[in-house]
């Protein structure tokens, strides 16, 4: 189908590196290897699905920017940025890329044990916006779960984007008719995440 589209296809983990500087610096990396396809596109576009996580509490729009991130510099599962940080990974990786717009699939999205091991979820929204952290923070009050209690979102405020719910300009239906509270896993250090 790629071929009969002439569309490009560009396997990021593979794709020649770009040292870029770390335009924020929450973690000690003073560059990002970016692939040069995602620096010549002319769009970036994050399309997560709707889902919790083990490590980061919820995997939105900023969490699923790890999977621009060049597996052959940074490892399976880029263990780089793991080890460097996940909340200030995702923060530096975000002010970096600067993506234009994240759509999140929350139709079908994940609960319990995320991203990988978790539990179907049928939540039946679509969040969307050009400001991540705000779409972040909406998918995260959707999911029953407060923003400001996920590490990443907390430090986004004031720096990427708004989280405080009065701070984001919505349309479409309101959080409160659509919110339902996804599963989280049975562990103390996750319980703080609701209120």
């Amino acid at each position: 189908m790629l071929q009969e589209a002439k569309v490009e296809f560009v396997d990021l983990n593979h794709d020649d590196i770009v040292m870029t500087p770390n335009r924020l610096k929450f973690t000690r990396l003073a560059e990002l290897a970016l692939p040069s396809a995602l620096l010549r596109a002319d769009l970036v576009v994050s399309m997560p699905k709707l889902k919790t996580h083990h490590w980061a509490g919820v995997t939105l729009s900023m969490k699923n920017l790890f999977g621009v991130m060049p597996g052959i510099y940074y490892g399976w599962p880029k263990n780089v940025l793991h080890h460097a940080g996940i909340p200030e990974s995702i923060l530096d990786i975000t002010a970096t890329v600067r993506p234009h717009l994240a759509i999140v699939d929350g139709i079908i999205g994940m609960e319990g044990d995320g991203p990988i091991m978790g539990t179907p979820k049928h939540a039946g929204v679509v969040v969307m916006g050009s400001n991540l952290p705000a779409v972040d923070a909406t998918g995260t009050r959707l999911m029953g779960l407060n923003p400001w209690r996920i590490t990443y979102l907390a430090n986004a405020s004031g720096r990427l984007g708004p989280i405080a719910e009065r701070h984001i300009s919505q349309r479409g239906e309101t959080i409160a008719s659509l919110a339902k509270p996804f599963q989280l896993i049975d562990h103390p250090s996750f319980a703080r995440l609701r209120g």
